[in-house]
């Protein structure tokens, strides 16, 4: 397809919601370019061209800006790729929803956490490390989380229960930290309730909320979430404070026009902020937002980086719904079988497969090795229990060579 008469849009990550972003674009009648490393990504399939690079390598995808005239440069669900698009479009005078160094700050949990704290925004207890031998555990208490500073996804983030567990996995924080920090923070018992949000005329309005589904795993494995059930189980204390929160993290992050995903424990109607970003969650939030909510936060994402104002309306409906995610043990994917008849039976309401033949499946458990995602609905929570455990009973992952890639653990603990 020619790009001529065609206003360019280079569209930074693959995954299932930029695929749904490419065809937005599309719509509004942009030639796009999506800019992925991965040999076939999810949005590939509906992009005009497929440029193989890393979204994190700023100069490439600069000359890549310039050498198609792009009108804009996009990335609306990964914080890098976020940072990236910020700091082209700064470069090349094109329309972005903040500046580049608010989409730096943000990214970075060590300075983001900083600022939280001067803010009064309450967090968890934490120390930066940027090496192995400077670490005061004196102001902290096990159990602790280690993170690397700047990653995506959950890659590198674990839970440890003692000295040596950390010796262990903050060396390996901050040999995947590109900036070489890493935190330590402490882990909070609670609920993670993720909120989504979007900041308009410099309101935060709450639109979903969902509390996370994790393993309770104690082995050394990465903490990560195996889906989500929505609404939250939250009192009308707690989504007065989620409120608060929100609208002081947009005052403290100069935030407006923006979607804001906010990561959160919520223990006894106390909220501590884990984490936040000015940009849509992964997986199928943007789904999730759409049929429960009715609100196209993929649209609205589009006019945030236009800087087109964006008008708040939504609708949320009174019915409980479900959001998860496959994961298997580590191999080479060769496809995915049954949920065609789910689907049909209207016992899942939409699957999302994230990988083609020949992929190789790591073992981290970290979001690029999800399978695919699904999702449920239903009246009650012993419904959705009910279809999830059909769901995982009925679909079979197989490698390449035809064998069954087992769940790499077991799907019964559902942690409702």
């Amino acid at each position: 397809m020619s790009i001529d008469k065609k206003p360019v849009a280079i569209i930074l990550g693959g995954t299932n919601p930029h695929k749904s972003l490419v065809e937005k674009l599309k719509e509004r009648g942009y030639f796009t370019i999506l800019l992925d490393y991965l040999d076939n990504p999810p949005a590939k399939a509906v992009a005009d061209e497929h440029v193989q690079e890393s979204t994190l390598d700023k100069e490439k995808v600069l000359e890549v800006a310039k050498e198609k005239n792009a009108s804009l440069v996009i990335a609306t669900c990964i914080d890098q790729a976020n940072v990236t698009a910020c700091w082209v479009a700064e470069k090349i005078e094109l329309p972005h929803p903040y500046s580049y160094e608010t989409a730096s700050l943000i990214a970075d949990k060590t300075r983001m956490k900083q600022k939280m704290i001067k803010a009064g925004i309450p967090t968890a207890k934490f120390c930066i490390v940027n090496n192995e031998d400077n670490i005061d555990l004196e102001m902290l208490t096990f159990p602790l989380v280690v993170k690397p500073s700047d990653t995506n996804g959950s890659k590198g983030v674990r839970r440890v229960d003692n000295s040596e567990e950390l010796d262990i996995y903050l060396k390996e924080a901050l040999s995947l930290s590109r900036n070489g920090k890493a935190i330590v923070e402490e882990f909070i018992e609670g609920d993670e309730i993720g909120i989504d949000c979007f900041i308009a005329k410099g309101k935060a309005d709450v639109i979903t909320t969902h509390k996370k589904r994790k393993p309770q795993l104690k082995d050394g494995s990465v903490i990560f979430s195996i889906g989500s059930i929505s609404p939250a189980p939250i009192t009308e204390i707690v989504k007065a404070k989620i409120e608060a929160v929100a609208n002081q993290l947009a005052t403290v992050f100069s935030l407006d026009n923006t979607p804001l995903l906010i990561q959160a424990i919520v223990t006894n109607d106390e909220v501590k902020v884990i984490e936040f970003a000015p940009r849509i969650g992964g997986g199928l939030n943007f789904r999730k937002i759409k049929l429960f909510a009715d609100f196209d936060i993929i649209s609205a994402a589009v006019d945030s980086f236009l800087n087109i104002p964006v008008k708040i309306e939504y609708q949320k409906k009174d019915v409980c719904y479900s959001e998860n995610h496959i994961y298997t043990e580590p191999g080479i994917f060769g496809s995915i079988e049954g949920y065609d008849k789910l689907l049909n039976s209207r016992n899942i309401l939409e699957f999302y497969p994230n990988k083609v033949k020949g992929m190789i499946i790591g073992n981290t458990n970290a979001s690029k090795d999800r399978i695919g995602s699904y999702i449920v609905s239903g009246k009650s929570l012993a419904e959705i229990k009910r279809k999830i455990t059909t769901t995982m009973s009925e679909i079979i992952v197989y490698d390449i060579n035809g064998r069954n890639m087992k769940y790499s653990y077991d799907y019964k603990d559902l942690l409702f």
